[in-house]
């Protein structure tokens, strides 16, 4: 008995790597493929565009992404080459990305508090009325909202434990009976259900 616990303890816990390895590689994908086609475009001097895509890859943040602290150089090359060509409006465009890029990222944690401060301290300055003309400072609120981050935490720890606990039933020796498959059905609603709320959760936060 106790071995056969192990065994599934083992299996489960080895479908919760795959799964977490599975969504790491999604992220680290996706945030590859907007940095990519953010520097293409920078090389088409299509530098608003190649903004909002770098700005993508931020979002796409997962612990150890290379994409994320490199598109944040990009960001931050882009505003300091602005500022040197007194265009204003264009550098609290790539500084504001940065800044918003690491704030939509967090969530129980917040990533890149280094970038978040300097990008800061230079909307800041650049905000300035004694060293800009015209130009107006951001008014969006960068800091995510707490219930829908905590939607986030809690949407993606109840789909994956779901999921668990969908394998566990189906691993069991009564699978086949009616109670097991209401058992099985109820997992999967969960699933379905947590993984909305984690969605949601990111889009709105």
């Amino acid at each position: 008995m106790r071995h056969r616990v192990l065994r599934v303890i083992v299996k489960v816990a080895s479908v919760a790597v795959l799964l977490l390895l599975i969504l790491w590689l999604r992220v680290f994908y996706g945030s590859m493929q907007d940095y990519k086609t953010g520097e293409t475009l920078l090389k088409e001097n299509q530098t608003i565009r190649a903004i909002t895509y770098f700005d993508r890859s931020l979002h796409w943040y997962a612990p150890l992404n290379p994409y994320v602290e490199r598109s944040a150089k990009q960001l931050w090359e882009i505003g300091e080459r602005a500022e040197s060509e007194k265009d204003t409006r264009m550098a609290l465009i790539a500084y504001e990305s940065i800044r918003n890029g690491f704030y939509g990222a967090s969530h129980v944690f917040r990533p890149g508090k280094d970038w978040i401060q300097r990008a800061e301290n230079k909307m800041e300055s650049l905000s300035n009325p004694q060293r800009m003309e015209g130009a107006v400072p951001s008014k969006k609120d960068p800091h995510p909202h707490v219930g829908w981050s905590v939607a986030v935490v809690l949407g993606f720890l109840g789909w994956i434990g779901s999921a668990l606990g969908f394998i566990v039933s189906v691993l069991r020796k009564d699978r086949k009976t009616e109670k097991a498959f209401h058992k099985s059905l109820l997992w999967v609603c969960l699933i379905l259900t947590f993984v909305a709320l984690w969605v949601a959760g990111m889009v709105m936060a």
